[in-house]
């Protein structure tokens, strides 16, 4: 068993990695394994709009050489991805929109979509108050169940939290967040 964390914050040791440290401590102590990547050591390339997705007289996976296929690989095989970003101006980070904007080569409408057993956890963190963007990331997450993955959980943690001070209530929304992921990827 283990799960693939995909970071899109340029802060090594900010909000979005202090909340994947937390629940991948939760995962490893289930005997989940777990993989961290930042999309900035990733060579990930922005959609061509080549649309050899969409051509299903001769399906392909996105035909760009770079590392994105081979994170969704590891993604598809894993029972549980997480994808931390933050939340800029009111958007996701630029990083964040690059790696997303790929997802487009796995739509309903293309042969690449994900079968809908690997369990998802969408974080996305922001300094405005808790809850201020909550309509927005809720409508971001879908593109996560779009491409074949479960959202189990959605966190909109706002505040400059957790890294801006010790708040147990955002604490325990982390740790449950990471419980029910290792419930739901035991139960299947």
């Amino acid at each position: 068993m283990y799960a693939i964390t995909v970071i899109a914050s340029p802060r090594r040791n900010g909000n979005c990695k202090h909340i994947t440290d937390t629940i991948n401590n939760v995962l490893g102590d289930n005997d989940i394994n777990t993989e961290t990547y930042f999309v900035d050591d990733l060579n990930i390339k922005p959609c061509q709009a080549c649309r050899r997705c969409k051509d299903m007289d001769n399906p392909t996976r996105c035909i760009i050489a770079d590392d994105f296929n081979r994170i969704m690989d590891r993604i598809g095989q894993s029972q549980l991805f997480i994808f931390a970003a933050p939340n800029y101006f009111g958007e996701l980070n630029a990083q964040a929109h690059l790696f997303i904007d790929r997802f487009y080569s796995m739509t309903k409408t293309t042969p690449n979509k994900l079968d809908y057993t690997t369990k998802c956890i969408v974080i996305h963190t922001y300094g405005a108050r808790m809850g201020h963007y909550d309509e927005y990331i809720n409508k971001r997450a879908r593109v996560f169940n779009s491409i074949g993955l479960d959202v189990i959980e959605v966190l909109s943690i706002g505040g400059g939290l957790p890294t801006s001070g010790d708040d147990d209530e955002v604490n325990k929304m982390i740790t449950d967040a990471a419980n029910k992921a290792v419930r739901s990827v035991y139960d299947g």
